[in-house]
Formats: C-alpha cells, structure tokens, sequence
C-alpha cells in the first residue's frame, strides 16, 4: 500500500487528472479532479512533495462542488501509519479567485506555523475555500461549508500520498471559526477519519458581539473592510438585498470585493464612515446580527479537546475566545483557553509555532 501510495504521488508531479468540475456531483468527497506539483516561492520551506489540488467538496448549499488548495508533505520517509495531518485554516484573504492561498502561497505569519509543521513530520493541507480559486462565488462566512472544505482535503491528502487517518484542524483568523466548525462536524461528516482535537489561533467568535458593535453601528465610526465583503457574499446564501441597506458607494465597494483581496480594500476603505456606505448602519448592524447568528461557534459535537489561543494585544478582542472557551465548557465541552501576552492578530502565529507543534504532537500522542 505504502509503495502504491508513493508511486501516485511521484504521477501526480506530471500528470494532471482530467476530470470536469461538471462531474463532480458523481464523485466521492475529497476525490481529486486535478492535481499539479507545487514549485518556487508556493513551497514550503523544508517540505517534501507538495502539490496544487482540486478536490470534491460540500458547498454552502451541500450541494457538490470543486475546491482548490495545496498539500505539502514533509521530507524523508513516512511512518508505517502514513504522515500524520495537519489541515490548516488561513485567515481571511478576500474572494477573488487571485486572493486564494494557493496561488498567493499565503501570509507569511501564516507560512512561518505551517513550515513549523512540516519540520516536525506533519503533512500540511490548506484548503482555499469554497468560490475562492475555483469558480462560482464565495459565500463569505458559512462555517459548516468551510468545515466540510478542511475536512476533504484530508481525504484528498490521502488519495495522493502516504498520509495518515489521523488529522487535526488547526485555524486562524477566520481559518480558526472553520476549524471550530470542523471539529464539531468531524465525526459526523468523515467518521473513517481520526480526528484528534481542535486548535483555533484568534478565531472569529461571537459574531453577534462583533456585528452589533458600535465598530458597525456608528455612523460617524471607521468604515470597517469586512462589511463590503459581508454584502457580497450575504445575497448567496441569504435573502438579503444590498441596495436596501448600502449607499452608493457602498454598492461600488461590494462590486471591488470581487477583485480586491484584503490589503486593497482596507485601502478602498480608508477615511470612509459607516454612514459613507451604509444608508442606516444602526438599521444595517442589527440585520447583521440576526443574520450572522447562525455561524456563532458549535458548542456540541466535539469529540476530542478543543484549544483557543489568542493574543491580549489583538484588535480582534481575546475576550471573545475567552468567552466562548467558557461557553464550550459549560456544554461538556473540553475546552481551554490560552492568552498570549503582547501577541497581536498578527505577531501570534510566529509566537506560538513551538507551541502549536507541541500541543499537536500531545493531540496525536493520545490514542
């Protein structure tokens, strides 16, 4: 099996699987439809064989659809099990198809965890996100489908090389709500799988806190970068019309949010008020809240520990994941929450790469 295994992925570096996203509703998930190898600058440094992949996955509607990411292995050979799986959460980037991680090789905060784990033996699989990369649109923030998208890629990690059934999610940012979503849909949705905990690195939690602010609800406060994104993707997968809650030039923002990635629209935003783009933000921040209720962090589910670490310098208050981590307790859940002295959104990651490469050897080390 083993020498099977080895002999696909040294294919998969020349040939491209020739399959159309068309068909997709007639394969298994996590079943690859094209595979090209990894090069240059969009490897990670110390990785193995490392690869580009488009795989089956669970749209926002559960319907099939093709997703896009990358799956690096580390060097040398493989334990008898097959390398042990780390499926990373990026942190939101935007939904151009030109913002996907993939093509991007993603943030280097995020790059200096995800060499961390390879060092240590672990295979790397970072998926792009449903509409990101791929076509058709993204749906924004929609946890079960981001949770579905980490969850497939390990089993299109093991379509492709020696890799083994135990895996974990680790997330930040907006990875890290996909990677609380997925360790509480990990059993249900691939129970062939071994998942062993949940790590989340300052997830996006309590939506409702964050969306009802006054960070949103003021009309004189900072136009926020988040809220364009939010009017495009809310319309796919909600009843939700823009041109009742959005200003001219808010319309003309949502229209940039396909072609920006995040660095361009937080200069798109610049020295604009919530009231420049919303018509009511105080109107707006509360159909926000109802809307975005939905995607507040599963507090059953879990089958394994689950861990959140945020750092106490962060825009994003760590106060969230404190809560929530005292939330998941309070419903069985085991659940701890770590501060990070200093750390900001994003200093945190190069912080605490030693740590997570820790904490991901206990996680595996228990049976």
């Amino acid at each position: 099996m083993r020498l099977a295994r080895a002999l696909l992925a040294l294919l998969a570096f020349t040939a491209v699987v020739a399959v159309s996203p068309a068909h997709a509703s007639a394969l298994g998930k996590g079943t690859l439809v094209r595979v090209e190898a990894l090069t240059g600058n969009l490897k990670l440094a110390g990785s193995g064989p490392s690869w580009r992949v488009w795989y089956v996955s669970s749209a926002w509607n559960r319907q099939p659809t093709v997703i896009s990411g990358t799956i690096s292995l580390p060097l040398g050979r493989p334990p008898a099990n097959g390398w042990p799986v780390i499926s990373f959460g990026h942190g939101f980037g935007g939904v151009a198809d030109s913002c996907a991680v993939s093509r991007t090789g993603g943030a280097p905060w995020e790059r200096t965890l995800q060499e961390a784990l390879i060092g240590a033996g672990y295979a790397v699989a970072v998926t792009d996100f449903q509409g990101i990369g791929t076509p058709g649109e993204s749906p924004g923030v929609d946890g079960p489908s981001a949770a579905y998208a980490m969850i497939d890629i390990v089993r299109a990690a093991r379509r492709l090389g020696p890799v083994s059934r135990s895996w974990l999610p680790v997330g930040y940012s907006l990875g890290g709500h996909a990677a609380l979503w997925s360790g509480a849909l990990a059993a249900s949705y691939a129970p062939e799988l071994a998942a062993k905990g949940t790590i989340a690195l300052a997830p996006f939690t309590q939506w409702q806190l964050q969306v009802g602010s006054p960070l949103v609800r003021d009309p004189a406060g900072a136009a926020s970068f988040v809220v364009p994104y939010s009017g495009r993707a809310l319309p796919i997968t909600h009843d939700f019309r823009p041109a009742r809650w959005f200003t001219r030039k808010g319309l003309e923002l949502i229209g940039l949010a396909g072609r920006l990635c995040v660095d361009e629209m937080v200069a798109a935003v610049a020295g604009l008020t919530n009231a420049d783009i919303l018509k009511d933000p105080i109107a707006a921040g509360d159909e926000f809240v109802r809307l975005f209720a939905e995607e507040e962090a599963p507090l059953t589910g879990y089958t394994r520990p689950v861990q959140l670490i945020h750092g106490t310098a962060d825009t994003l208050p760590a106060v969230f994941s404190e809560i929530t981590t005292g939330q998941l307790a309070g419903a069985g859940v085991d659940a701890t929450y770590t501060p990070v002295d200093g750390a900001d959104h994003f200093t945190l990651l190069p912080a605490v790469a030693a740590d997570v490469v820790t904490r991901s050897d206990v996680f595996f080390a228990n049976p």
